[in-house]
């Protein structure tokens, strides 16, 4: 049996879920007997892929292709891999639609959210990746979704068939081994992790902060990724007088281990994900949890996490201060983050994918 992926998610992303998720089930498939897998991409800059994950290697490849390129030539090969048909399975990385013309063997598709279409107003209404979506996801063999939430919006938004959809969980995957230092870690500090645009509700989130921050004295909020405070973000700060209390890192994935361990609290205040593998993160790493009481988080946090109403600002400061003024409770939701955790073995989710993959290639 031979999976075909694509380039897309590793022409895409440096670092990130959707393509640590796709390194992790491609280094799974080649550990199993009587199955082939081919990449099907020349040159990427992304920490999940092997040394020798392609045809040129990282030096060469780089040497050869600006980053600006790199989409449009990693395409380019992909398609040349699709035209060819010689597999049993094709996988796709990602949404782009290039494919269907040329396609002639089965394809399974993973969902892992529906955010542009639940929440349009946050993205260009030209993003060609919206009508990318809904072919993909019409001619699609088979779809994964990766929660029950992602499940329901395929059904509710584009009306897929039961038949058609597989509910397979994200395992975890382990962002380090062991953790590295952080220079001047407050003493107490709440965390946030990632992107901050749109729907990740992080003004709310600032604002709750700036409640809580006024009676907690001592407590600083660290946000790790998503770049640099931009010139909006940072004139919010000031007017919350919390400029000298937030702080933004970029951090290696050992140092968000450390962030993690060291954290009063873990905060997730998105207004949507399509699963949330932040979550898992922070219970392997003993981390109490606050999140928006929204899409998929019920279903992956259960009774691990501290609920809030997302668009509730004083709510969810209230989620907050509940956590990092009791020790007792802390422990608790560390204690009940590594129970929930046995929900979600890696294990798990690359199997039933594989099972999946046989049921096709066996037709």
């Amino acid at each position: 049996m031979k999976i075909q992926f694509d380039h897309q998610t590793f022409s895409l992303q440096q670092y990130g879920g959707i393509s640590r998720y796709f390194s992790v089930l491609q280094r799974f498939l080649q550990t199993q007997d009587k199955v082939e897998i081919d990449r099907g991409i020349l040159v990427s800059r992304n920490h999940y892929l092997p040394v020798d994950a392609m045809p040129l290697s990282p030096t060469w490849g780089r040497r050869l292709v600006s980053r600006s390129r790199t989409y449009a030539f990693n395409q380019r090969y992909s398609r040349y891999l699709v035209e060819k048909n010689q597999f049993d399975l094709f996988h796709p990385t990602y949404y782009d639609a290039y494919f269907l013309p040329h396609l002639k063997k089965p394809f399974v598709l993973t969902v892992h959210d529906l955010t542009h279409e639940l929440f349009p107003e946050f993205f260009p209404q030209e993003d060609p990746f919206i009508s990318y979506k809904r072919q993909v996801i019409e001619k699609a063999a088979h779809i994964i979704a990766i929660s029950d939430s992602t499940k329901n919006d395929l059904q509710e938004v584009f009306g897929v068939e039961e038949q058609r959809i597989s509910v397979i969980h994200h395992g975890l995957y382990p962002i380090a081994e062991t953790g590295e230092t952080v220079n001047s870690l407050p003493q107490r500090y709440i965390l946030y992790v990632g992107a901050r645009n749109g729907y990740k509700n992080f003004v709310r989130f600032l604002k709750a902060c700036a409640l809580v921050l006024h009676q907690e004295k001592d407590l600083k909020v660290l946000c790790a990724g998503g770049g640099a405070f931009n010139l909006a973000e940072r004139e919010l700060l000031l007017r919350l007088k919390l400029s000298d209390s937030v702080r933004q890192m970029e951090v290696s994935d050992g140092q968000l281990k450390t962030l993690y361990e060291n954290a009063e609290l873990f905060v997730y205040p998105s207004l949507y994900e399509g699963f949330g593998l932040p979550l898992l993160e922070a219970f392997h790493n003993n981390c109490p949890v606050a999140v928006s009481k929204s899409s998929c988080f019920p279903e992956v946090g259960s009774d691990a996490v501290c609920y809030f109403e997302p668009y509730a600002e004083d709510d969810m400061a209230r989620a907050i201060l509940s956590v990092v003024a009791d020790q007792a409770k802390q422990e608790a939701l560390r204690q009940r983050g590594r129970q929930r955790l046995r929900h979600f073995a890696v294990e798990d989710c690359l199997k039933k994918t594989l099972d999946l993959y046989k049921g096709f290639a066996n037709n």
